[in-house]
């Protein structure tokens, strides 16, 4: 059998904390200890000890008291002194008495002794000589710098000034010499060459980046001459056959119904005639509107409206639809000195010609937004046609810049490369947002550059401009103009409706107004927010009463006619006009005559755009700017870190790193640690200033 082998114990000291004890009465006053009882008990089996009473307060004689318990007794004051004749035995070779001070100083005692005045002796008086000064004379030691301290050593200055980029003299030297009378009289004299004088060399300024410049100078530019507009001349008739009969039926309604009242004229418009009914005292109005459909039987009418009463006129009106058309040319309601005289309203378009013959001319200014509203086939893209065209006639590129949206891709398209574009015409509803969005921005900026010139408007401010006293550069007129808002609300209703709402509630005095066409009416396109802050509406034909109500509050939009017969309602009640026809040819010509004079400088270019629209589908995320920032303020990016400081989750912290990589914000991930933050503050700032952050 095999024996065990027996296994060695294993020895482990103890593991133990060395303790410092603690020493009492070192930082704190002495306790009272309760002395301890001696039992005789035990007899001789108890240990012999001496116990010393622990007394708080001493009682008497401490050294008496004490000697007891020493080997050696300690002497009292009174020994001392009968054994070294001091109490201070210990001093006794260093205290002077009257005994040891004739040894040390020499005399017996210190005795104040009384010391007569010194007596003044009479010295006669001398006349001061006054002597010339002269300079003392020393001797120069050269003491090595290094033998003071560094701290005492002086800085050497240098005594002559170092000037550069001066094409000047500092000192200017005088032409004929100077003289010079020294104390032992002799002159010296010495003359410099004549200096022609310095020229004086202006600054160069530093130019300042601005967000609209004159690309085309105002001499060169010429504005479209109205023979690229064509006329037509209409019919001189004003009171055709068939106009005639529709008198004679209208008053034989009202005899047929018992209505007093006759027709007392008629006004042949474009479109429409209306004829002026003249009710006897007495009778209702209401006796008219009830007759509307009676009145459209017998007239064999498509539409008919009824009007009462005419504003400011003692008539109800009827108003027809003209058996033929005539058409209202651009060309001739543009060719009027109301319209090309008026200097002062640069913004003034012209809309049509209303049922008495006289042209409508708006100014946008004044409405300061407008909104336009029609179905298919009403006319509403050729009034935005005429609109601009308005525009063009009177403005130069540096008095008026226009951003134009298109989503449809068809209506707005040929304007582009036009010198007065800020940015090509837009198609992308989400960049039509951005851009909005920009506007926004430039409206603000406008503001306070108001505030720091004392202006109230942009009106104000350009004419201080001319008069000199602003150091700053006009500023042009921006109208915003939509074509279709139902595709712009269909993608990005959200950005674009409060972009819409800050712009027409506060930017008229900073001189930027907005256009909005759309072809559905609906609650759902035209919102309240919206339709609250646009007062100017322009209705074409729509499809119901409720588009009618939408747009003009009440109704009438769906009994127009299509083909430009419009409403305008202003702050009053709407009139009815037809608008100016401008083809496709004269559009065409207008620009191209413009286009031949200069060319676009485009102030916001789709790239931007787009870079801006992207990013933005890009980043979801609302923290993104505040992480960026936090990530380049530490110089460090850690997806724990960014956890811990915004209390998000691992994939949101991930994903927020991961965009931050992509926009070259911080390094690629290097396994357990942190990133390294590639770029500074301010080329943060850029970066999110390109995003739209």
């Amino acid at each position: 059998m095999k024996r065990k082998k027996r296994q060695k114990d294993v020895y482990q000291e103890v593991f133990t904390i060395p303790q410092i004890p603690k020493i009492d009465g070192i930082r704190k006053q002495h306790k009272y200890v309760k002395e301890g009882f001696i039992s005789p008990l035990f007899g001789s089996d108890v240990k012999d000890e001496i116990h010393v009473p622990f007394v708080v307060r001493v009682i008497g004689d401490k050294v008496k008291k004490y000697d007891a318990f020493r080997t050696v007794p300690k002497m009292d004051d009174d020994a001392n002194i009968q054994k070294t004749g001091n109490k201070y035995y210990e001093f006794k070779d260093g205290i002077i008495s009257k005994e040891t001070r004739k040894q040390i100083f020499g005399i017996d005692s210190y005795k104040h002794k009384n010391q007569d005045a010194p007596v003044k002796e009479d010295v006669a008086f001398e006349p001061k000589i006054e002597e010339e000064i002269q300079p003392i004379k020393m001797n120069h030691v050269e003491t090595p710098e290094n033998t003071l301290p560094p701290w005492m050593r002086g800085k050497h200055i240098e005594t002559t000034p170092e000037i550069g980029g001066l094409d000047v003299d500092t000192f200017k030297r005088p032409s004929k010499g100077i003289q010079i009378k020294a104390n032992f009289g002799e002159e010296i004299s010495e003359d410099y060459p004549e200096q022609a004088p310095p020229k004086y060399v202006e600054p160069k300024k530093t130019e300042v980046r601005q967000a609209f410049r004159a690309h085309t100078p105002t001499s060169n530019y010429q504005l479209p001459p109205l023979t690229l507009l064509k006329k037509v001349e209409r019919s001189a008739d004003d009171k055709p056959e068939w106009l005639v009969e529709q008198v004679e039926r209208i008053n034989q309604t009202l005899i047929d119904h018992a209505v007093e009242g006759e027709v007392a004229q008629s006004k042949k418009g474009p479109t429409v005639t209306r004829h002026e009914i003249s009710l006897e005292p007495g009778v209702p109005v209401k006796r008219i509107t009830s007759l509307q459909d009676n009145l459209m039987m017998n007239l064999a009418a498509k539409t008919l409206r009824i009007e009462a009463p005419i504003p400011g006129k003692p008539f109800v009106g009827i108003e027809v639809p003209n058996k033929i058309a005539d058409i209202v040319s651009f060309g001739n309601v543009v060719d009027t000195d109301e319209f090309l005289e008026d200097h002062k309203h640069p913004l003034k378009v012209a809309l049509g010609e209303d049922i008495d013959g006289t042209n409508i001319y708006v100014d946008i200014a004044k409405m300061p937004h407008g909104l336009i509203a029609g179905g298919t086939g009403s006319g509403k893209s050729v009034c935005v046609n005429s609109i601009l065209i308005s525009l063009l006639l009177k403005n130069r590129p540096e008095d008026l810049k226009l951003i134009l949206i298109d989503p449809k891709m068809v209506e707005l398209t040929p304007y582009n490369d036009l010198p007065h574009l800020i940015t090509p015409v837009i198609t992308d509803p989400k960049m039509a947002a951005t851009a909005l969005n920009w506007v926004v921005d430039e409206m603000e900026d406008r503001y306070k550059k108001f505030a720091g010139t004392r202006s109230r408007d942009i009106g104000s401010f350009n004419e201080n401009v001319k008069k000199g006293f602003i150091d700053e550069q006009k500023m042009p007129l921006i109208l915003i103009v939509i074509d279709e808002l139902a595709d712009l609300m269909m993608v990005a209703a959200h950005d674009v409706e409060n972009a819409i709402q800050r712009i027409t509630q506060k930017a008229r005095a900073s001189g930027i107004h907005l256009l909005v066409a759309t072809q559905r009416p609906t609650v759902d396109v035209i919102r309240g927010t919206i339709k609250s802050n646009i007062p100017t509406r322009i209705a074409f034909r729509v499809a119901s009463f409720t588009d009618s109500t939408t747009i003009l509050d009440g109704a009438g939009a769906e009994q127009l006619l299509g083909r430009g017969d419009m409403l305008l309602k202003e702050a009053e009640r709407p009139i009815r006009l037809q608008g100016a026809y401008i083809s496709n040819n004269e559009i065409d010509a207008v620009i191209d005559f413009i286009r031949q004079q200069t060319t676009p400088q485009y102030i916001l270019k789709h790239e931007d755009l787009r870079h801006i629209v992207q990013a933005k589908d890009t980043i979801d995320d609302d923290l993104f700017a505040q992480v960026a920032e936090y990530v380049v303020s530490e110089n460090s990016c850690s997806i724990n870190g960014i956890q811990k400081e915004y209390n998000i989750g691992f994939n949101r912290a991930q994903k927020i790193a991961t965009l931050l990589e992509q926009y070259g914000i911080v390094s690629p991930a290097q396994g357990t640690k942190a990133r390294e933050v590639l770029i500074d503050m301010l080329s943060l700032r850029e970066i999110l200033e390109k995003l739209g952050l």
